[in-house]
């Protein structure tokens, strides 16, 4: 890994200063949430657990269906009844435009959540509307360009582990009232993504099926085991998202067959991606899913029909029993 990267990964020793700093930082979300009537920390009746399932959506390369699956695996587990958070932590906004919502017209984003100290998480999360019936629920901590900065504005952090812990202590006094949080990183290994790693307990892989995408997969599982051996030890991969497939050449058939060997290879073994899968059914090349965004909607909004919308459904739900197996 680059040294960049390694340097941005906090020791166990430094979390805990982090997370103490973190608890300071928020106590005003905390305040805020409660008297909100928010069910922090407290599962409803037939609403799902406490504890949502945190899970990181990465790949360092961009353009291989990481936003489109991120969108859609939400909208997919609001409509099935959970309390879904999105986060966007791509300073391209791509969620967020996806989602309905214009960054130019925000006056709290993901940025500020993480370089103002006196922003809290219900300043930031913004309802999508459509979703809130029947106990579900689907909300984004949206993006602006301006993250693009955080690196810089939190680079006085990084030695003492804050930096790296930023959006896990602040988000702490809301993660509860959701079942499921899914964080759209950015197509880098940095901070932003570190800060989600922090957070996650789980990773999903969207990539195609190409060649050179099992080239980049092995530097991407190398950064979870350092984030996973030193400040988030809970930390695995879940599993790889085919996205963008063409069932019909014999390269993607290849590539599917590498990519179930690698993992099976891996059962038993103590790595991060032991239990992970390849989620099935790949997510068919289909031009509905790339027109729903300009759109600002969920392909389940946009074309509920389409082929797209199928493949995602199914793939939701195999990601939903998937992360209740390995809990």
């Amino acid at each position: 890994m680059a040294e960049t990267d390694t340097q941005i990964i906090a020791s166990p020793s430094s979390a805990e200063g982090a997370g103490d700093a973190g608890d300071a930082a928020t106590s005003g979300d905390a305040a805020t949430s409660a008297t909100s009537g928010g069910s922090v920390g407290v599962a409803l009746p037939g609403s799902g657990p406490a504890q949502p399932r945190v899970i990181a959506f990465m790949n360092q390369k961009g353009g291989v269906g990481k936003t489109t699956s991120v969108v859609n695996i939400a909208a997919a587990l609001a409509r099935d009844g959970s309390r879904v958070l999105a986060i966007d932590l791509d300073p391209q906004a791509h969620l967020t435009l996806s989602l309905g919502i214009d960054p130019e017209t925000l006056d709290h984003s993901g940025y500020h959540l993480l370089t103002d100290r006196q922003c809290s998480a219900m300043d930031v999360i913004h309802e999508i509307d459509g979703y809130t019936k029947r106990g579900a629920r689907l909300a984004v901590v949206p993006s602006e360009v301006a993250l693009a900065g955080v690196e810089s504005e939190l680079a006085e952090l990084v030695a003492t582990g804050m930096a790296q812990s930023v959006l896990r202590n602040k988000l702490r006094p809301v993660i509860g009232e959701f079942d499921y949080v899914l964080i759209d990183c950015p197509p880098s290994l940095g901070l932003l993504t570190i800060n989600a790693l922090v957070l996650a307990r789980e990773v999903v892989v969207p990539m195609q099926a190409h060649f050179l995408a099992l080239q980049g997969m092995s530097k991407l599982f190398e950064t979870v085991a350092m984030v996973g051996g030193g400040i988030n030890p809970d930390l695995r991969i879940a599993g790889i998202v085919l996205c963008m497939h063409e069932a019909n050449t014999l390269l993607a058939g290849e590539v599917i067959n590498d990519l179930t060997a690698f993992l099976e290879a891996a059962r038993g073994q103590d790595v991060p991606w032991r239990d992970a899968v390849v989620f099935a059914p790949p997510v068919r090349r289909n031009i509905k899913l790339a027109e729903s965004p300009s759109f600002g909607q969920p392909i389940f909004d946009y074309a509920p029909d389409s082929h797209g919308a199928a493949d995602y459904a199914k793939v939701a739900a195999a990601i939903k029993a998937h992360t209740a197996a390995i809990a």
